[in-house]
């Protein structure tokens, strides 16, 4: 009955610090996500807890440390390239109004619209299509064989997946829209690029992507 007890006793123990051990990052020692690769606050690689088996290989959805391999982007260099995307896209919204404005003004009589209510069209119309615009923009450009947005490739930056390939249309979408997150967490989930291991914001993490630099002889137009 002791023997019993003591067993039972120690069973119930160990599962709880296995549990424990495998939700904390090894690098800053904040609790992981559940099935998460990357680490939310540090953006290190979560490494898995090894197997008791011998010869047992590790799971394939973990990606090895490439640290040591590429050169990732710093917080000022992807500031810079986002502001020269921001003018970027807010020049070609504005000359997409401008174009919509003109063709209202000299043919907007003929659907019935007068000249007050197409200058009110084009002035709204202004938000959407720079909503729109900048979601393609991004969206095609960085999931493209640039790889880059023309920031981006304007400073020698890439945004690859965790394996090192293209980004999908779909990821580079997902990754666009978590930029609100980014967004409306005062500014913080963008400067984590500064602070994080992989120099990742806080909109790379869940896409699994990275931002890296690429010397100026290596930056030409990779092989789909």
């Amino acid at each position: 009955m002791a023997g019993f007890t003591l067993c039972a006793t120690e069973a119930y123990y160990s599962h709880p610090m296995e549990s424990v051990v495998d939700e904390v990052c090894a690098s800053c020692g904040n609790s992981r996500l559940p099935d998460g690769n990357f680490c939310l606050f540090c953006g290190d690689v979560l490494i898995e807890p090894a197997s008791p088996a011998a010869g047992a290989k590790p799971p394939s959805n973990r990606v090895p440390d490439t640290a040591d391999k590429i050169e990732y982007a710093g917080f000022w260099l992807r500031f810079l390239a986002g502001a020269v995307d921001v003018c970027v896209e807010a020049v070609g919204a504005l000359l997409i109004t401008l174009a919509i404005d003109f063709v209202l003004r000299h043919f907007g009589r003929t659907f019935g619209i007068d000249r007050w209510n197409a200058k009110v069209f084009a002035g709204f119309a202004y938000i959407p299509i720079l909503a729109v615009g900048s979601w393609l923009y991004c969206a095609f450009t960085e999931s493209s064989a640039w790889r880059a947005t023309l920031g981006k490739r304007l400073l020698g930056l890439q945004v690859i997946n965790i394996d090192g390939g293209r980004v999908s249309f779909g990821q580079a979408t997902v990754r666009h829209f978590m930029k609100f997150l980014s967004f409306f967490s005062a500014m913080i989930g963008f400067m984590m690029a500064g602070w994080t291991k992989r120099r990742q914001a806080l909109h790379d993490i869940p896409t699994d992507c990275l931002v890296i630099r690429v010397a100026p002889n290596r930056f030409s137009l990779p092989r789909p």
